[in-house]
């Protein structure tokens, strides 16, 4: 009944496992830093120059790009392993 597919499915629960934590750790760091930022550049008025804002805006665009990303890696990774348990169910 173990046969090779039965391996991969659990290889791929493994690997899946593995990445969901570090993709929500990756998202929850990075919405963390477009917080600060967004939090910074209203806080601190020597930022007013163009310059300033243009550099802050542009690194918070880069971080919300990388938690929407990493949001989308965590939840599809989720479901895969949902799936994946679920074949399991049947099969066991």
């Amino acid at each position: 009944m173990f046969g090779t597919g039965v391996g991969l499915m659990v290889a791929l629960l493994v690997v899946t496992l593995l990445v969901v934590p570090v993709s929500l750790g990756v998202a929850a760091r990075a919405d963390a830093k477009v917080r600060r930022l967004a939090e910074s550049r209203a806080s601190h008025p020597n930022l007013k120059g163009s310059v300033g804002i243009a550099d802050v805006d542009e690194r918070c665009d880069r971080w919300r790009q990388l938690a929407t990303r990493a949001w989308a890696i965590c939840g599809g990774a989720s479901l895969v392993a949902v799936a994946v348990v679920g074949v399991l169910i049947c099969v066991g």
